[in-house]
């Protein structure tokens, strides 16, 4: 990592200012499985994840059709590098996360039309490669772009 910091002359893209030596840091709390202690494990981070990996049985379960919605509640854990401003700083936290799929290519629902002038803040992949900030659209003005 930091041959490619050098390499490429990577500084703060919001002060300018030379990046430190990159380090070592995992956002999971790490834990011990088994009696023993001796096999390492981590506490998951975010509870969705669970979707993403089942996506094959969630598909199945849908028989096999898009669109399709997971929803998942359960304990995520995080290992903050530092505390916000709350009063309270947990790091257990109940989550509940609902994942909506569909296919890219096919752009007809029977039910666009009554959401699709509905404006959300949206924040796009390519948005976010390019460094840019979240747009406020429509759903309709999001479907027709190239980047969602």
């Amino acid at each position: 990592m930091q041959g490619v910091i050098n390499e490429f002359s990577i500084v703060s893209p919001s002060t300018g200012s030379p990046l430190g030596p990159p380090m070592e840091f995992n956002l999971m709390f790490s834990t011990m499985i088994g009696p023993t202690g001796v096999v390492k494990g981590f506490l998951r981070p975010e509870t969705a994840q669970g979707i993403f990996v089942n996506f094959k049985r969630l598909l199945e379960f849908a028989q096999g059709r898009l669109p399709f919605a997971a929803a998942q509640i359960g304990n995520a854990f995080r290992n903050e590098i530092s505390p916000r401003s709350g009063l309270l700083r947990v790091r257990e936290f109940t989550m509940a996360e609902i994942e909506h799929f569909c296919d890219p290519t096919i752009l007809t629902h029977p039910k666009f039309a009554s959401i699709q002038d509905t404006e959300m803040t949206l924040f796009s992949a390519c948005d976010q490669m390019d460094g840019k900030k979240p747009k406020s659209m429509t759903i309709g003005e999001a479907v027709k772009s190239v980047c969602f």
